[in-house]
């Protein structure tokens, strides 16, 4: 481990060159990794000042190693997202390219690769900072990120074709200094048949292959890459009492028991779509390279499901000769790396998962700020964020453990989003989540960025209303005349804005976040809290509103839409101002 001393003081001897603590931290890095000299450190850093992705390199001759670094002195990773997005989006193809390089750091890599092109073996691409160890080894946003850098190795395939080139992305902390994506250096790549298959490719030249896959090699996958095996799917399988899943497991058990055929299987079967990062062609069979299914996660995992019910030498899928008959019609799809691939897979995998309902919030699962969202939830509070449908259920205990998981409930999607509509008093879009969810602007409004920054206690404190609603409006009912317990009960999303607010703006915020915003449980002191504020601010400023001559008509003829306006927000906050003092505080 570097110290922050060594690297202040390394800092300070690099100031004169344009160097910062970053440099400092890179100088220090290289030296002591590859025990390189002054010179030969200063020859290998990037000292221009808008660098954000690679910032320092190194090639070991005797290694054939080239190793690409990006160096951050921060305990904060999400300061690695900018830099692989750089190093996806422009860097990769200016190295591996004939492409211009735009500076003389650029320019020195270029010549190293050029030079040493026919002993290159392996390629390492390190983004190194000061951060935890074991939220870089489970941040989603990062193995995401990651992910999407992976997919840019056709860059260094083409460039050193036909020689295949080892590519090893890893993140790494100073803290540790070992790499903590372990799968990192292993690629999944696996033979299947696939006889007889159609080929198609559009005007981007994306590839479609057609044809049957056998279901006992598509279980071998997911036995061996598990949960990986769905990262480009907008939901984990479906479950495991879904219709179409106990059909699966049904239909399995009358072909294993010998009272269904197993081509059957093929012709009641919608079929599967996966996509893979590189298809080989080899004696009539394919190898597919990082497959991932983009439709049919339900087919697998109930298939796995099924054996692990049925443990028994009759069933095993290894040597039941019925399983190993089961074809299913497959789409393989290979999309072009030069087209926008994200986005045509993303594409692809919502208008093929059209035979169970796709909601709005389905397909933002894997959106960054999602993922965003997900680390920061798992790592303050130790709390699981559902963004992806049924994905929490599908957790075992070694999973809870492996991801730092600490309590038995969720956080999900569209309960957060809600609650951010309420902090904002957005009263009219609390119950129009499928429009919040569909328009980007909206959408962007509700989970700004912003609250990636904002206390992940206050953020439960206040997700923790909505399951208190009902008690806050009773204990507003109980302290206001009769005749008005209709618009009460109509006024639910307004007070769900206005308790939001209370919480806010109480002076013992901060202590209560301490007390409440740690658990997912209900406290009984919490409910009580909520109660109190019900009966002696919220009830108080509602009280307003049957005053206002201007209501009246609309509350004698039982007329209550206009509570679901952002107007009405806006009169009663207009009213706690001036009674409580409020303020329209946003998280």
């Amino acid at each position: 481990m570097i110290s922050k001393e060594e690297i202040e003081k390394q800092s300070h001897e690099l100031k004169k060159l344009g160097g910062n603590e970053n440099q400092g931290f890179g100088y220090l890095y290289l030296k002591q990794m590859h025990n390189l000299s002054h010179d030969e450190i200063l020859d290998r850093l990037n000292f221009e000042k808008k660098s954000k992705g690679i910032n320092g390199f190194h090639y070991d001759k005797n290694r054939k190693n080239l190793y690409l670094y990006s160096f951050h002195y921060s305990e904060n990773i999400k300061l690695l997202k900018d830099p692989i997005q750089v190093v996806t989006t422009f860097e990769i193809e200016l190295l591996f390219s004939s492409n211009s390089a735009t500076n003389s750091f650029f320019s020195e890599i270029k010549a190293v690769v050029q030079e040493n092109f026919e002993t290159i073996d392996r390629i390492y691409i390190y983004f190194i900072n000061d951060g935890d160890t074991g939220k870089l080894q489970k941040s989603e946003t990062l193995a995401s990120l990651r992910e999407e850098l992976e997919s840019k190795k056709f860059f260094i395939d083409n460039y050193f074709s036909p020689r295949k080139i080892h590519l090893s992305i890893d993140f790494i902390s100073n803290k540790s200094k070992r790499r903590q994506f372990s799968g990192t250096e292993k690629s999944y790549t696996f033979e299947l048949e696939f006889n007889n298959y159609l080929e198609k490719s559009n005007q981007s030249d994306h590839k479609l292959l057609l044809g049957f896959l056998k279901l006992s090699e598509l279980h071998k996958i997911y036995l061996n890459m598990g949960n990986r095996l769905f990262e480009k799917n907008i939901r984990a399988g479906l479950s495991p009492e879904n219709g179409p899943n106990r059909s699966i497991r049904k239909s399995l058990k009358n072909i294993l028991g010998g009272t269904e055929d197993p081509v059957d299987f093929s012709f009641n079967h919608n079929g599967i779509t996966m996509s893979a990062q590189n298809i080989e062609y080899k004696d009539g069979k394919i190898r597919v390279s990082e497959p991932r299914i983009l439709n049919g996660a339900q087919t697998i995992t109930s298939t796995a499901r099924y054996f692990e019910e049925n443990t028994n030498s009759k069933n095993s899928p290894e040597s039941n000769p019925k399983f190993k008959s089961i074809e299913i019609l497959g789409k393989i799809i290979l999309p072009n790396m030069t087209k926008d691939p994200s986005n045509f897979i993303a594409n692809v995998t919502i208008n093929t998962n059209r035979q169970n309902p796709v909601e709005p919030w389905n397909l933002r699962a894997s959106d960054l700020i999602q993922l965003e969202f997900s680390d920061k939830i798992r790592n303050e509070l130790g709390i699981y964020y559902e963004r992806q449908e049924n994905s929490f259920e599908s957790l075992t205990l070694d999973d809870y453990e492996e991801l730092g998981i600490e309590q038995n409930k969720s956080i999900q999607i569209k309960k957060l989003a809600q609650t951010f509509l309420a902090v904002q008093g957005e009263v009219d879009k609390i119950n129009k989540l499928r429009e919040i969810f569909e328009e980007e602007k909206k959408y962007q409004n509700t989970f700004k960025r912003k609250y990636l920054n904002s206390s992940s206690q206050s953020i439960l404190l206040l997700y923790k209303v909505q399951f208190r609603l009902g008690v806050i409006l009773k204990s507003i009912i109980e302290n206001s005349p009769e005749k008005y317990s209709d618009l009460i009960n109509k006024s639910k999303n307004l007070i769900w804005c206005l308790i939001s607010q209370a919480i806010l703006n109480d002076s013992q915020f901060l202590k209560n976040q301490e007390i409440f915003g740690n658990q997912m449980a209900i406290e009984v002191d919490f409910n009580e809290y909520l109660k109190s504020l019900g009966a002696k601010k919220i009830k108080n400023i509602l009280s307003e509103i049957w005053k206002e001559e201007k209501f009246q008509k609309s509350i004698q003829e039982n007329k209550y839409s206009f509570l679901k306006s952002k107007a009405i927000y806006d009169f009663c906050m207009t009213h706690a101002i001036e009674k409580f003092n409020w303020q329209k505080i946003d998280l």
